[in-house]
Order: C-alpha cells, then sequence, then structure tokens
C-alpha cells in the first residue's frame, strides 16, 4: 500500500492538515478573485505544499517504523522512497526561490531550535538600539537648543546666523 500525502495513524492525527499536501492552485488569483497573484506568492504557495508534503512523509515513515508489526516493516522501505521523491520535488524548485535566510535562522533549525526566537530577540534588539538612539537625537537637539539661546543671550549679533536653534524651546 503506497502512503499518501495526508495519511492518518489510527493512534495520532497528522501535523498538517487533510489534503494540504495536495492543494494547488489552478488561477492565479488572490482570495477576493479580483487582483492576480504574483509570481513570488504561487512560488511560495507551492513550496509549502511541498513542505507539508515532505512533513506527512515523515510523518508516516515515523509511524510505521514506530509500529513495529511486519506488514509495515515491509512498507518502511516505501515510506523512505515517498520521503525522497518529496524532498526531491523541493529540490525542483530550487531555480525558483530567490529568498535569503540568514545563517543565525539556519544555524538554530539545525540545532533543533525554534527560529522566531532569533525573530524574537532581533526584534527586541533593535528596539532598544532605536530608543538608545533616540535618546541621543533627543540630547543633542536639547543641547544644540540650549547653546543657541545661550549664544544669542550672550553674544546678540550671532543672532541671525544662529537660526532657529536661538528661537526653540529646551
Amino acid at each position: 500500500m503506497a502512503p499518501s500525502a495526508a495519511s492518518v495513524t489510527p493512534t495520532s492525527a497528522s501535523p498538517s492538515p487533510p489534503g494540504a499536501a495536495g492543494m494547488q492552485t489552478d488561477t492565479p488569483v488572490d482570495a477576493k478573485g479580483s487582483q492576480p497573484i504574483r509570481v513570488e506568492e504561487i512560488v511560495r504557495r507551492d513550496l509549502e505544499t511541498r513542505t507539508l508534503a515532505v512533513v506527512d512523509a515523515l510523518y508516516d515513515l515515523a509511524a510505521r517504523a514506530a509500529d513495529g508489526q511486519p506488514s509495515s516493516v515491509l512498507g518502511v522501505g516505501e515510506s523512505v522512497n515517498h520521503v525522497i521523491r518529496r524532498l526531491a520535488d523541493i529540490d525542483v524548485m530550487r531555480g525558483h526561490i530567490h529568498a535569503q535566510v540568514p545563517k543565525d535562522v539556519l544555524d538554530l533549525v539545525d540545532a533543533g531550535r525554534n527560529p522566531d526566537s532569533h525573530t524574537r530577540s532581533l526584534v527586541n534588539r533593535l528596539a532598544s538600539e532605536n530608543q538608545y538612539s533616540l535618546g541621543q537625537h533627543e540630547s543633542i537637539q536639547s543641547f544644540r537648543n540650549k547653546l543657541g539661546q545661550a549664544l544669542a543671550e550672550h553674544f546678540p549679533a550671532l543672532q541671525p546666523s544662529l537660526g532657529e536653534a536661538s528661537g526653540a524651546a529646551p
């Protein structure tokens, strides 16, 4: 018996929704049916579908290997071949994918960690650096305004060349 892309074992459900691996986009329009979908979106959807097929194939392989029944042992080799075919389906798309994945994200995936943690820490670090830069900018602007006011007060002849710095509030 050949494993199907959305096969379910009696003990637990498949990690992807039934039918997700066989999902195809016939017409390239958005959900509202009004605007054409960009090629990148079609490629992304196809890659997602093929990735779900790999996940389902791996799940089926794990279920057959864990079953331990003589009939399922014969199907393990078949399941391995199915996984290889699904991985080859993704490899075919290699020339159509132009996304850059940061090395840190790949390292996290290789280590078995969630790449969302990389995104979360990056966003937190950028927000912190942004706040620091904003504080520096506001400090320099406040100093410039106070310096302009003090220069305009003590050297009235310089007031035309000081511009808005002399008139701005701290």
